[in-house]
């Protein structure tokens, strides 16, 4: 099974009516080669055009260094979605993530539009895991991706807070510490009150929906 590691990047919102919204998603696939040895065997990257509030803030701007003519010439969410789901194929997968926020926005934009979230299966916590194996006091503290890599002596390369960036270093970590990673298999679409809040839709119609997400605003905080 491949190995889909991937980050996504949110809208910074001050204002509490309004979730933050997806609009940068990077991902990189990590295969064993010939050899066993694993190693990133292809890229994805789509910025995503937010429905609800397409001009992005000044503090998002700032925070994330994308433009707004990057916004602009982006696809909606169900678009996006469905280039990422067709780039990760049809084989079985695993999908990591570094924190539990980008889970958590993938299923929050899929209950909006309207959209299946049984793709999102096999998922994993890499920030959890990887934290609680460095725990050396007792205390479990999170560690960022930033302190990751400076324990495993990896440089970060790129730019923080995108999402093709920092996919890849989140990846660099996994391969380098891969044995102390236990992978878990679950769906998304089995978790307690997801399957019944979620209308199954087709991708091209629900593009041209602009769904508030203001119903969503107290559910999840924006990253930080």
């Amino acid at each position: 099974m491949p190995y889909i590691i991937y980050d996504l990047e949110f809208t910074v919102s001050r204002n509490t009516r309004y979730s933050s919204e997806i609009i940068d998603i990077g991902a990189v696939k990590v295969s064993e080669d010939t050899n066993g040895v694993l190693a990133v065997t292809d890229t994805f990257h789509t910025y995503v055009r937010p429905s609800n509030k397409p001009v992005l803030s000044t503090d998002t701007v700032q925070f994330t260094g994308i433009t707004q003519k990057d916004i602009d010439a982006a696809p909606l969410f169900p678009a996006a979605l469905t280039r990422f789901i067709e780039w990760m194929g049809a084989e079985p997968y695993y999908m990591c993530s570094w924190g539990p926020d980008d889970r958590s926005k993938l299923i929050s934009h899929c209950r909006t539009h309207q959209l299946d979230v049984a793709w999102i299966t096999n998922h994993n916590d890499l920030q959890q895991q990887w934290s609680r194996a460095m725990r050396k006091d007792g205390k479990f503290r999170q560690l960022g991706l930033a302190q990751a890599l400076e324990l495993c002596g990896i440089e970060f390369d790129g730019t923080q807070h995108r999402a093709l960036d920092d996919a890849i270093n989140t990846a660099k970590v996994f391969m380098h510490q891969f044995d102390q990673f236990t992978l878990e298999h679950n769906c998304a679409a089995d978790d307690e009150g997801v399957t019944s809040k979620v209308v199954y839709s087709s991708a091209a119609q629900d593009e041209e929906k602009e769904s508030p997400f203001g119903n969503l605003a107290n559910l999840f905080k924006t990253k930080e």
